[in-house]
């Protein structure tokens, strides 16, 4: 597979890991109780946290696993992959991966829980940090910022046709997604289990 194609794959994970069909239901809430332009703000402000934090793990979360605390990449694909398996079930049987509550600032949601744990949550934050130790820096950065760019062009989109958004459709697109989570974190465990056992056999 060529770079070009590489990166297209990792972002496509990347937004399956973020799922902005559940930023556009948070949008849709929002709007019902803020102005426009404040939603606009917590959009661009929540992406960027939620990129910078992706990217710092992207960069030092391989040599904080390894370096410090002596994880194996592979020890990380099943512990990922548990949790990503227990994330998509969660969305698959409720329809949704978040709790609001409900804020008089709505800056004040931002960081928590848009950014962390909605946009880098423990799915993207494993996928980004596997995805640096297979195929470098430069892809896993790359792919995370087009996965970003397409979460917030979406949530800005659902902010001007909220009328047309439909909820009961939402929730049936977040299950579905749901399900691929669960798929993906099922084959991070096997692909660990695998890495850890040719490991200590040496085959």
């Amino acid at each position: 597979m060529s770079e070009i194609g590489t990166i297209l794959s990792s972002a496509l994970l990347m937004l399956i890991m973020i799922d902005p069909s559940d930023k556009i239901l948070l949008v849709t809430f929002l709007r019902e109780d803020f102005h426009i332009e404040d939603i606009k703000n917590l959009i661009i402000r929540a992406n960027l946290i939620g990129f910078f934090l992706l990217a710092s793990f992207a960069v030092a979360g391989q040599i904080i696993l390894q370096d410090i605390f002596h994880i194996d990449i592979n020890a990380l694909r099943v512990a990922g992959g548990f949790v990503l398996f227990k994330i998509g079930f969660d969305a698959l049987e409720s329809g949704g991966m978040f709790t609001l509550k409900r804020e008089k600032d709505i800056l004040a949601l931002a960081a928590v829980p848009v950014a962390m744990p909605l946009i880098a949550g423990p799915a993207a934050i494993t996928a980004v940090i596997t995805m640096t130790a297979e195929y470098g820096y430069f892809v896993s950065l790359t792919a995370t910022a087009v996965a970003i760019i397409v979460v917030a062009l979406s949530m800005f989109v659902a902010l001007y046709m909220m009328n047309s958004v439909n909820k009961s459709a939402l929730s049936i697109t977040i299950r579905i997604i749901g399900l691929f989570i669960m798929a993906i974190g099922a084959q991070m465990m096997v692909e660990g289990v695998i890495g850890i056992y040719l490991l200590t056999t040496g085959a």
